[in-house]
């Protein structure tokens, strides 16, 4: 007799590929859209390829089908948050695209402040390998007068300067009690002796939350706006000094 359709055993739902993505509709794109979201919500400390798979509702192998380490998914989400930062060249003199290519980098990190370390703190966003941006910055730095001597001191110096202060502004708070943690260090600040002091609290007024070392808040809630722009004036007016002198070995 035929074997009825309710007495068939149930089929077994079909195994993943362990070599190709189950869900032939992720993306690349989609992924690192889903990495820079967790990026932004745990931090790269937290950050987890099995975490961004979940998200997904696929395995991580599906994941690493599309790019082959965890370490080469930050350097594609580094990618994405670098994408428009540069200026186009031709766009002012060597001053003025210095000058906008800070202040880029500090929007579109500002958008993503948990990308900061990742940027300034962290060789694996070396992977993502801005060629445009490298480009950039050393024909400024010829049109400035920077020679075979000075290029690469003055390269590297633009570059520990762009990404610097914005680690610095966005350094995250502890991970565990950050309100107590931010509670106690006001309170070490706000308690300096003056006798032993006097300097510094003559001027706390001034700096108290709104300078390195002073601060119990980072700059996403207290931005350093100023600050940052006095940065790169000073910057600029100290690289301009250098490029016109000689350098030592």
């Amino acid at each position: 007799m035929p074997t009825s359709t309710s007495d068939r055993p149930a089929e077994k739902p079909a195994r993943r590929s362990a070599g190709r993505p189950a869900n032939s509709t992720i993306t690349r794109e989609a992924i690192v859209n889903v990495a820079l979201d967790q990026l932004d919500r745990v931090g790269a400390h937290a950050f987890s390829v099995r975490d961004v798979a979940r998200s997904l509702d696929v395995y991580p192998s599906t994941i690493y089908w599309h790019v082959e380490s965890k370490e080469a998914l930050l350097a594609e989400v580094a990618s994405v948050v670098m994408t428009g930062a540069i200026p186009p060249r031709g766009s002012g003199d060597w001053k003025t695209w210095l000058r906008n290519l800070f202040k880029r980098y500090r929007k579109a990190v500002l958008k993503h402040p948990n990308v900061a370390q990742l940027l300034g703190a962290q060789m694996v966003s070396n992977a993502s390998l801005s060629v445009d941006l490298i480009e950039g910055v050393i024909g400024v730095l010829l049109e400035a007068g920077a020679t075979e001597d000075n290029l690469r001191e003055a390269y590297n110096c633009v570059i520990s300067a762009m990404t610097g202060f914005m680690t610095m502004e966005l350094a995250p708070l502890p991970i565990d009690n950050p309100q107590d943690w931010a509670a106690a260090l006001e309170g070490r600040v706000r308690s300096i002796d003056p006798l032993e002091h006097p300097t510094l609290t003559r001027h706390l007024h001034l700096l108290a939350n709104k300078a390195f070392i002073l601060r119990w808040q980072n700059g996403s809630q207290v931005p350093l706006n100023s600050s940052f722009n006095a940065h790169v004036e000073i910057f600029l007016a100290g690289l301009e000094a250098f490029l016109s002198q000689k350098i030592e070995e």
